[in-house]
């Protein structure tokens, strides 16, 4: 039997952890990692003034009769939250419905002033339904006002009990602050997977054709060095994805394009445990391709799979969640790695994966992961310290030393 010590004495764990601290200690201080945050930054930040002052978030309103009475205060109220709505005088409930229906409408006020009702196609805008509580309650607040004797708890119960009642056309299983959370979850694992998963790989192919893996390893063993390279770029990428996230989220407050559904601290932790559980899984596939080839111009074409490979749930995921939060091959997809680490956190956000799916799709990722990582530290060993042309995959898998 061989000793599991690294060739200096070390102990496993310590040689990874050796590994994993010279990544995070060097890469956080590189000038590549400020300028990508900062710049991941500036984006945001203008994606938030050009949705804010130039992109058109104009509402349209259906008013019956009675509620028409509504239509000045709707106006000062959405001006002054910066919302611009147009309104438009529907006959009756029938043609409201085709009109939302056809896109027409956003939202068909009927009934009192003081309490209308709110049909909408499948969820009232967000934005649109807060100038819309804001100004029915005003109107009240004043008609109250205006008589004599009104004391304030009554004032408030009036307020409380003037809240228009919203009904949809179509059941939307999904809130929409959820769902596009939830969207916004997956868009930025799936960045930050393809990203720092990139890096791994470049970082393997530029130790390898600079012979600096050579001296590496004359301190720890392969696997070790590819674990070790693996968490400490994916804590790099954890710092920046916490930086970059936080930043969306006060954004998209700040800029009132989004109440924000109470997630507690439970979900929020889910999404970071698969944010590990995704990048261990794709960052050693990616890793354990690279270390096949020698030269940076190579790298694009041994982790092309494993780029597809991850793709794929991503732009299928959308593409089902836009249409149907509650699809049966989402909930099945998101049980199954490598599908997991994008559907499953998406899911939970949304609040429509059972806890015990989550489990599940936990307990599959993390076999999913001991294979790989065994597979994946078979190729990387048998490939990292060898130069010249393409190491071949059966060659790679082989069980030689």
């Amino acid at each position: 039997m061989t000793d599991a010590s690294t060739p200096c004495g070390l102990s496993p764990a310590r040689g990874v952890v050796l590994v994993a601290r010279r990544e995070i200690s060097t890469r956080l201080k590189t000038r590549a990692f400020v300028v990508s945050t900062l710049g991941l930054l500036c984006a945001l930040a203008v994606y938030a003034l050009v949705v804010v002052f130039v992109g058109d978030d104009t509402r349209t309103v259906g008013l019956d009769q009675r509620a028409r009475e509504l239509r000045p205060v709707l106006a000062a109220t959405a001006e002054g939250q910066g919302q611009e709505i147009e309104f438009r005088q529907v006959p009756d409930r029938a043609a409201a419905e085709e009109q939302l229906r056809d896109g027409d409408l956003d939202a068909y006020l009927y009934g009192p002033p003081d309490r209308p009702g709110v049909l909408v196609e499948r969820a009232l805008p967000d934005r649109l339904g807060r100038v819309v509580r804001a100004a029915v309650q005003q109107r009240v607040v004043a008609e109250e006002l205006a008589r004599a004797g009104i004391g304030q708890e009554r004032l408030s119960d009036r307020a409380e009990r003037s809240a228009p009642r919203t009904e949809a056309l179509e059941d939307s299983p999904v809130d929409t602050g959820r769902l596009v959370l939830g969207l916004g979850a997956s868009g930025l694992l799936y960045l930050f997977l393809v990203l720092f998963g990139i890096v791994v790989a470049q970082s393997v192919v530029e130790e390898k054709s600079s012979r600096v893996v050579e001296l590496l390893l004359s301190a720890v063993r392969p696997w070790q060095l590819l674990i070790g390279k693996v968490i400490g770029v994916g804590v790099v990428g954890a710092v920046q994805l916490v930086v970059v996230g936080g930043a969306a989220v006060t954004a998209v407050q700040a800029a009132g394009l989004l109440t924000l559904p109470d997630l507690g601290v439970g979900t929020l932790g889910w999404v970071a445990v698969w944010y590990v559980l995704g990048f261990f899984l794709f960052a050693t596939m990616l890793a354990a391709a690279a270390a096949r080839v020698s030269r940076q111009e190579e790298v694009q074409s041994v982790v092309q799979p494993v780029m597809l490979l991850m793709a794929a749930p991503f732009v299928l995921g959308i593409s089902l969640l836009t249409k149907d939060p509650m699809h049966p091959l989402v909930e099945a997809l998101s049980l199954i790695p490598p599908f997991s680490p994008i559907l499953m956190p998406t899911r939970m956000v949304m609040g429509t994966a059972a806890p015990w799916e989550a489990v599940l799709a936990v307990v599959l990722t993390l076999a999913a992961v001991a294979v790989l990582v065994r597979f994946g530290g078979r190729i990387y060993s048998n490939s990292v310290l060898r130069t010249g042309a393409r190491v071949r995959l059966g060659e790679a898998l082989s069980r030689k030393a």
